[in-house]
């Protein structure tokens, strides 16, 4: 599978070389072309260790609360550390955090494929959330150095197409080895294809970083405060928080409900997967759902279709059913991801797009760590069904306090 994508890549950069005549607009399809594949495979490692570590961990003998303790992890560090991660990405050539984010991710996905006990899953959930904050961050910063104002947000869109697809791939691939053989050879192949994904990181371009702002500003304490001051970027932080606490909660806490409803981990991995193929599908749609729409009414639409979809979850009476429901998560959430992307770049500050994806990573990983520690408190108290309810009632609720706080936005 990961192979695929480096023959996609070889086979993509030999036809464009072919065309001298449009070398520019080549270079940048490359460009484009090379950090989906990297993104893609490196989303495969990640997305499909996710709901890999909740399984093994139920294995081990974990309640629920402990499930959502260790996934809670993942987050921890990147809420303390992520601004200041934006900001040190802002001024160093895009290579750089890439690198250090791929390699070690895949330290981090390997370690309890290697060692068959919770404080593996500990460490693997520390680092791996650290180096997914770098790599993310630093990605997304790479597709705003390649881009310009015309071709941004169908950038994004083509960059949150391979990402979708490693959603899609990862869990599939996670699920189907973990039946075969063991949870710790599914880790174990999941760092294999983060190891290639790795390796081609080093044929990008070094993309230099934009003009350095003045450095009063940079160290200012108004620098926080003042990318707070813009309503569009107020709206697409909250929307951001919202469309990643509901993939969280599914991605930590679906698993669970399927060994309840006697699913088989294949079966888990290939409803996860479904969920990321929606969210592939969808994004081929979404510069005319936006065109017919607006961005506001889609966003909205968005979150009411994600509440919906985890509310009725728990409640499947088939398992055609949770395949529908499935399906119709993915599409609200693969909406939701590169809108609010889009969103952020286009309200971030110029030269400050680093520091802006930082403080939407860390808003989203306030939620992501706090959250998971309160449903899965729920869950263990009151049961996987009442915690998706929750669940849905907040994504609701963060809904009208987005719009709220998004108020002003012409």
């Amino acid at each position: 599978m990961a192979l695929f994508f480096t023959f996609l890549y070889i086979c993509t950069r030999i036809y464009y070389r072919k065309n001298v005549q449009e070398q520019e607009a080549g270079d940048g399809r490359m460009k484009l072309g090379l950090i989906m594949v990297i993104g893609c495979l490196n989303v495969i490692a990640v997305m499909g260790a996710r709901p890999t570590v909740s399984l093994f961990a139920n294995d081990l003998g974990a309640s629920a609360t402990h499930i959502g303790f260790i996934t809670s992890l993942f987050s921890f560090v990147p809420l303390l550390f992520a601004i200041y991660i934006g900001k040190k990405i802002d001024h160093l050539p895009s290579q750089t955090a890439l690198i250090i984010g791929s390699y070690l991710g895949v330290i981090g996905i390997a370690l309890p494929g290697l060692f068959s006990n919770m404080a593996s899953l500990y460490a693997s959930q520390v680092i791996a959330g650290s180096a997914q904050t770098i790599f993310v961050l630093a990605a997304q910063d790479f597709v705003g150095r390649i881009s310009t104002k015309e071709n941004r947000s169908k950038n994004v869109s083509w960059f949150s197409l391979g990402i979708g697809a490693g959603m899609f791939l990862g869990p599939l691939m996670s699920g189907f080895v973990a039946d075969m053989s063991s949870y710790q050879v599914a880790f174990s192949a999941l760092a294999a294809t983060g190891v290639i994904g790795a390796v081609l990181v080093h044929f990008t371009p070094n993309v230099p970083p934009g003009e350095k702002r003045d450095k009063q500003q940079n160290t200012s304490s108004e620098s926080f405060t003042q990318l707070f001051r813009i309503p569009s970027l107020r709206l697409a932080l909250m929307y951001s928080a919202l469309i990643l606490f509901a993939r969280d909660l599914y991605m930590t806490f679906f698993p669970l409900l399927g060994v309840e409803f006697g699913y088989s981990d294949s079966v888990i991995g290939f409803f996860i997967a479904m969920n990321g193929l929606a969210g592939v599908l969808v994004r081929f749609y979404l510069t005319r759902l936006l065109d017919y729409f607006g961005s506001i009414k889609l966003l909205i639409g968005t979150v009411v279709l994600v509440a919906a979809a985890l509310a009725v979850l728990p409640f499947s009476p088939s398992i055609i059913v949770t395949g529908a429901l499935v399906f119709l998560l993915g599409v609200g959430l693969g909406l939701g991801a590169p809108l609010s992307i889009t969103l952020t770049l286009e309200s971030s500050l110029e030269g400050r797009a680093g520091e802006t994806l930082g403080l939407r990573l860390t808003l989203n990983r306030s939620t992501q760590v706090v959250t998971p520690l309160l449903l899965g408190a729920v869950a263990s108290a009151a049961g996987l069904a009442s915690m998706f309810l929750i669940g849905a009632a907040a994504v609701a609720a963060g809904l009208g306090a987005a719009l709220k706080i998004g108020k002003g936005d012409s």
